[in-house]
């Protein structure tokens, strides 16, 4: 079921879960503040001089999040990205061409659609600094490549996916980060913070997106 958000972006929800694919305050602006500012801008000023990235994603869903970094990199283009997500169960294109996300960011629908559009688990160069590797499969059943610099961690809520949450998932995770990488999530559950903690990880509780007061970052020391 396609809805409208508090700030005029769409997003899904599945009464079968009671789960909105993002924020209902806001789809757009939950993603470019957890994942686009305190992700790949924060990792980005903290790592002026690097010159690659790696991304990898939990949660294809929508692709909200790869357009929005896609459309970032258009304004930095002296960072290469390779972003990579991982998705058990993708959308029909007939719900995905329901979504405003081009609309709303004044942007033609070219490269929404094509990113759907493109081929799953293989490279797509989506312009001469982003590339973009979906993959049709479980995070259980997939081995994420080593040294990735950011980790946008985006599942379903605990309450819907508890197995994606625990310490088996996070360590599988926290094992590809490389050193200064940047893990962040829009929850700001305990048991992920403790996690992340006792993976020696720093982590912190920051401002979170629209209504919701705090989000987890943590880097890799």
């Amino acid at each position: 079921m396609i809805c409208i958000t508090n700030d005029g972006s769409s997003t899904i929800f599945l009464p079968d879960f009671n789960e909105y694919y993002h924020s209902k305050y806001g789809a757009v602006s939950e993603s470019a503040h957890v994942f686009i500012k305190n992700g790949f801008y924060f990792w980005k000023k903290e790592n002026p001089n690097k010159k690659y990235c790696n991304i990898f994603e939990v949660g294809f869903g929508t692709g909200l999040n790869a357009f929005l970094t896609y459309n970032e990199s258009k304004l930095i283009l002296d960072t290469k990205l390779m972003y990579t997500s991982v998705e058990p169960y993708p959308l029909k294109l007939s719900e995905i061409h329901q979504l405003n996300y081009s609309k709303k960011l004044d942007d033609n629908d070219k490269i929404f659609n094509f990113i759907h559009d493109s081929k799953w688990n293989s490279p797509v160069q989506l312009s001469k600094n982003f590339t973009l590797t979906k993959n049709i499969t479980t995070l259980q059943n997939f081995n994420i490549e080593m040294n990735q610099d950011i980790i946008y961690f985006d599942p379903f809520c605990y309450r819907v996916q508890p197995e994606m949450w625990s310490k088996k998932i996070i360590n599988q995770i926290v094992n590809s980060m490389s050193k200064y990488s940047v893990f962040v999530t829009f929850s700001s559950m305990n048991i992920l913070f403790d996690l992340l903690k006792d993976l020696k990880l720093n982590v912190e509780k920051i401002p979170g997106p629209n209504k919701k007061k705090k989000m987890i970052r943590a880097i890799k020391n």
